[in-house]
């Protein structure tokens, strides 16, 4: 922003002031959920929910697939209003697939947000985003950031501070939003007499925290930022926040890879082992004994979902150790050193790694039998040009990650891989060797006979005529065509993300997928689907209420749903969600007359919103799945804004006329003097 359009407008700020009552200041989050699955607006809805409980914030918008329009994240030039949305909030968190289009403004294809309208190309927001508030965009869904793609989403900064994405496939992960907010957040912890508080993780430390803890193998996550300071970002109201940055043609992205270890390579297996979770007593005793390897001592803390031991002694370098009540898989971190913005970092020998990370498990107790195949990775953050000119490289965070392997058959001579986030055992080392990073712990499992599976060409007909519904990890891609290679195809089992309640493994094909969208190759990705039709989640159709019917404000309104036979294990346990009135039901069928009229709170139409209702139906391993449909109830909306109140304090003042310059200069483009 430039110092000219500041200066105009802190005068108009000044004068509002002098005529208006101080108000309390607040952030504000929004997001969008896209369509093809009904996980994409719940994940939205949970992060957006959860930074609207953070002190100082606030949620201006968090809406699903027929809600959310492409104009919400174009520049006027391009006919959108992205000032009005997405850009007038602090960040802004899109979950859904991607695709490819063609973008008329660079001339070529490239990766796309798709939308029910149509969908946004990077030159359709080009030198768009940050220059009126937001600071960070957060994009879930496949390689939107890939190598083709990237330098182009770079030119829609101006003034944003970050965008985060995938640069590979990303995989649906309902709790995925909800995660990264609460990493972000600092958490107090009260025992006794003492008090803790654990400071809030960086934007992107959360990003890449998350990712390591909810996706499978192979999966690299890529934030771009206009200048390397922007890294050190954490949320409003949680620590430091750059300032904003001007465009200058130069930027970073930092990759992070997940973990990939290769899977054995097996696919001849008419029989496979049922693996049965053995459930751990997670108790203080537990937890001191993993924080022992890491320097921890003292008091257990007990948040909703873990328990957690910490060292804040040294406040530059505070160490969290946090384990997952579910399921006792372990995280620690090093806040100060793991993922930290630092250009001096420096990196710990690759080549020296392998023996490093073994020797510290197992001096401790936490390197498992069933720990097969590793690999050495570490981060890269570059800098170059939107040119695609490179500034200079950086290495950094070295890991170690062990994948686990389980015997296959009966006779125990096949070994087999296990996938999943649940099944990763990871150590990160500092530059000089210190552990500043880990997790680990996968599920004690027992084998509890054999079940007759599938080949990969008739696992694979099941996942055509029922698509991603099957999978327990889901790729986030738009697609009208998909290529399976079986001569690739392994046979192995997923385990979910150690947060997640998981009864048995599950024995699945891993297929490597070819993804086409009107024959251009949008993603090549693992593709995970049970090998078994008793381990098939659910398949769940919502029967009532009707894709956009619409109500009366206090009509009775029926639902009821079908779960195909033969799919999932019962018995099934039922949630009934709207994005309005939160949960509804736990039955498979049920009336209420108590839906609220769904008001909007910016918009000069009063005209009513519509209710997103989505069903998550679970059966007894724990398997999930979902759908969701759209309705309106009518009603009258005497709250939603006056096209005048702009700040939306009910009252038209000198602060509305502030927000009105703001706007006219931003989307004429009148931004400094002529």
């Amino acid at each position: 922003m430039s110092d000219f359009r500041k200066s105009l407008i802190a005068c108009f700020v000044v004068a509002a002031f002098l005529v208006a009552p101080l108000e309390t200041f607040a952030w504000q989050s929004s997001g969008c959920g896209g369509c093809g699955g009904s996980y994409f607006e719940t994940c939205v809805d949970r992060f957006n929910n959860r930074v609207d409980s953070f002190p100082g914030w606030g949620q201006q918008f968090s809406l699903g697939c027929s809600s959310c329009s492409e104009d919400y994240y174009k520049r006027s030039g391009s006919g959108g209003s992205e000032n009005s949305w997405v850009d007038s909030t602090d960040i802004h968190f899109r979950n859904s697939h991607c695709g490819s289009a063609w973008d008329s403004y660079w001339g070529k294809t490239l990766s796309s947000i798709p939308f029910t309208d149509g969908s946004v190309t990077p030159g359709e927001a080009r030198r768009a985003w940050g220059d009126y508030d937001l600071e960070w965009m957060a994009v879930k869904c496949c390689s939107l950031l890939r190598d083709s793609s990237r330098a182009y989403w770079y030119t829609t900064f101006d003034g944003l501070h970050l965008m985060l994405g995938f640069k590979t496939s990303s995989y649906g992960a309902t709790n995925f939003g909800r995660d990264w907010a609460q990493r972000m957040k600092k958490t107090t912890i009260n025992i006794l007499w003492w008090t803790w508080t654990i400071p809030g993780q960086h934007v992107t430390q959360a990003w890449f925290n998350t990712t390591d803890a909810t996706q499978p193998s192979g999966t690299t996550a890529r934030v771009l930022a206009e200048v390397h300071n922007n890294y050190n970002d954490h949320l409003w109201g949680q620590g430091y926040v750059s300032s904003d940055p001007s465009y200058n043609g130069w930027y970073w992205y930092w990759d992070h890879v997940a973990g990939s270890p290769p899977y054995l390579t097996v696919n001849s297996l008419e029989t496979m082992n049922v693996y049965r979770v053995v459930p751990r007593t997670v108790n203080e005793e537990y937890v001191q004994d993993i924080g022992k390897a890491f320097g921890l001592q003292g008091e257990v803390g007990d948040t909703c979902n873990s328990l957690v031991m910490a060292d804040l002694s040294d406040p530059d370098n505070p160490k969290v150790l946090k384990v997952s009540k579910a399921s006792g898989q372990f995280y620690f971190q090093n806040i100060g050193k793991l993922f930290a913005a630092d250009l001096n970092a420096g990196q710990y020998p690759p080549e020296r790694a392998a023996e490093a990370a073994q020797s510290f498990l197992t001096e401790y107790g936490l390197l498992p039998q069933d720990a097969g195949a590793f690999t050495v990775e570490f981060d890269t953050l570059t800098e170059e040009s939107d040119q695609g000119e490179v500034r200079q490289q950086l290495f950094q965070n070295t890991n170690v990650v062990y994948a686990r392997q389980l015997p296959g058959d009966a006779a125990g001579g096949q070994m087999v891989s296990v996938a999943g986030a649940g099944a990763r055992l990871k150590v990160y080392l500092a530059e000089n060797g210190e552990v500043m990073g880990g997790m680990g712990n996968w599920r004690n499992v027992e084998p509890m006979g054999s079940i007759p599976v599938n080949d990969s060409k008739d696992t694979w007909s099941f996942f055509e005529e029922h698509g991603e519904a099957l999978s327990p990890a889901k790729a986030q891609v738009v697609y009208n065509r998909a290529v399976p290679n079986h001569t690739e195809a392994t046979q192995g089992y997923y385990e979910h993300p150690g947060s997640a309640e998981q009864q048995e493994l599950i024995p699945c094909w891993i297929i490597p997928v070819e993804y086409y969208q009107d024959d251009i190759l949008v993603l090549k990705a693992d593709t995970f689907i049970p090998a078994a039709e008793s381990y098939f989640p659910p398949v769940v159709t919502i029967l009532k209420p009707a894709e956009f019917e619409t109500f009366n404000q206090g009509d009775t309104i029926g639902f009821d749903c079908e779960v195909v036979k033969g799919f999932g294990t019962e018995p099934y346990y039922y949630k009934w969600e709207s994005n309005v009135n939160g949960i509804l039901s736990d039955q498979k069928s049920f009336q209420t007359d108590l839906l609220s009229v769904h008001c909007p709170d910016m918009s000069c139409d009063c005209s009513p919103l519509p209710h997103t209702i989505t069903l998550t139906v679970t059966d007894s391993k724990g398997s999930e799945a979902g759908d969701l449909v759209v309705i309106t109830v009518k009603g009258e909306c005497d709250e939603c804004a006056s096209c005048s109140d702009l700040d939306g304090n009910s009252m038209t003042d000198m602060r509305d006329l502030a927000l009105w310059a703001d706007r006219y200069l931003t989307q004429t483009g009148h931004t400094g003097p002529r």
